[in-house]
């Protein structure tokens, strides 16, 4: 071979070599850039609804999470991401067991799915359980409702009880509600009622009243399959957010944008949302009067909201509130060892024999990502634990952060 063929093969064997290092190093990339994604997930009820279905939860744990025969409830009131990540562990040997003797399949788990899963169950602890319609009853009576709202309708005036109980869920009833608050103040103001306040579940109990009372049934939808995406854009275009922050900076009390708006209450993390989408519709109404004055003192007039938009509006508030834990690495090494997790996976969690290493593999930990491979683990621990006869190791929700800390960070070189 003469020196300009071994050159031009030298050539190309460099040439390949780099197109290797560069398919690796996009393949890498990718996977990083999938994770990332995957771990940051936007809470999509209508996606986390489908994961639910499609994995069978819905079998055992019935419709909408509310509990069957075969599973319990997994709905849990404000529920926390730690809390439902450890609830997904700690469950799983009953879960295995239970499967096993129904011979049923064990659902496997991508992070996106294990991430829409969760925040699916997280949004579902917003959700309003059934109205008290007789209660219902008695508040349309005492918060003067009949007086306009009649079962056979008002011709020209307030809509009847059949039409107050076309919305699908309490949520929806409030945007109908809101949507004719104008005329609903001035025709209050004409008859000398003051506006209504509501107080926790009642906005609930009379919309379970008035969907009774027109002979339709049901009064709960427990998600919304709603788009927080549209949700931030709703909060921009109906003027939300010239009153209403979605933070507040160090030491100010509240911050509203722009400062010559009024102020009102932070929405977002500093802040506080009520306990079920109902009472945040309630909210919302017994805001109305103050918001109606504050806004037409700037020559502006309350929004009105179109389709499913404050639907939107709330989940994606509520999805603000969807939150990482934080704890401490030296707190997270002794429960990594409390645990029994460091009996396979090493003290450091550098890897064992009998288990792989968790730290130092160039990916970040988060809760999602925990749960998952929690969950994809979790069928060959119990097989060992069982085997060895061991106890089922518990996690409680204070022990979600301080793991993560400790799993986040370098291994320790040894000297």
């Amino acid at each position: 071979m003469s020196r300009v063929q071994r050159e031009f093969v030298l050539w190309v064997g460099i040439a390949v070599a780099a197109l290797l290092l560069f398919a690796g190093i996009l393949r890498f990339q990718y996977r990083n850039t999938q994770n990332r994604f995957a771990i940051a997930v936007t809470p999509q009820p209508a996606r986390g609804d489908a994961v639910f279905r499609a994995k069978g939860c819905a079998k055992c744990h019935g419709e909408n999470a509310a509990g069957g025969q075969l599973g319990p409830a997994l709905r849990e009131r404000a529920a926390s991401l730690p809390q439902l990540v450890t609830a997904m562990w700690n469950h799983a040997p009953r879960m295995y067991e239970a499967m096993n003797q129904a011979k049923l399949p064990y659902p496997t788990l991508s992070y996106d799915e294990t991430g829409q899963l969760v925040a699916y169950l997280y949004l579902t602890g917003y959700s309003d359980e059934p109205g008290d319609a007789r209660r219902g009853q008695e508040l349309f009576r005492t918060k003067q409702c009949a007086r306009c709202h009649t079962s056979d309708g008002n011709p020209g005036g307030a809509p009847g009880v059949q039409q107050l109980a076309a919305a699908d869920s309490p949520i929806t009833w409030t945007q109908a509600l809101w949507n004719h608050g104008s005329a609903m103040e001035s025709g209050m103001r004409r008859e000398g009622i003051a506006w209504p306040r509501f107080q926790a579940n009642e906005l609930r109990d009379l919309y379970a009243y008035v969907r009774q009372a027109s002979g339709r049934s049901g009064s709960e939808t427990p998600v919304p399959a709603a788009d927080p995406d549209r949700g931030w854009q709703v909060f921009q275009a109906k003027y939300c957010i010239n009153c209403h922050s979605l933070r507040k900076p160090p030491g100010v009390a509240e911050v509203t944008s722009p400062p010559q708006r009024p102020q009102g209450p932070v929405l977002g993390t500093d802040g506080k949302l009520p306990p079920t989408f109902s009472q945040f519709g309630a909210a919302m109404l017994n805001h109305f009067p103050d918001m109606h004055r504050a806004m037409r003192s700037v020559g502006q007039t309350p929004p009105r909201f179109e389709s499913q938009e404050i639907l939107d509006l709330a989940v994606f508030l509520y999805g603000l509130h969807y939150l990482e834990p934080s704890g401490s690495p030296q707190v997270g090494a002794s429960i990594f060892a409390w645990r029994g997790c460091a009996d396979c996976h090493g003290a450091r969690a550098e890897g064992t024999a009998r288990g792989p290493a968790l730290r130092g593999r160039g990916q970040p930990y988060t809760a999602v990502r925990l749960a998952t491979n929690l969950w994809g683990h979790g069928t060959k621990m119990y097989e060992r634990s069982r085997k060895a006869g061991r106890t089922w190791p518990v996690l409680q929700e204070s022990d979600v952060g301080d793991l993560l800390s400790f799993l986040n960070t370098p291994i320790e070189s040894r000297r």
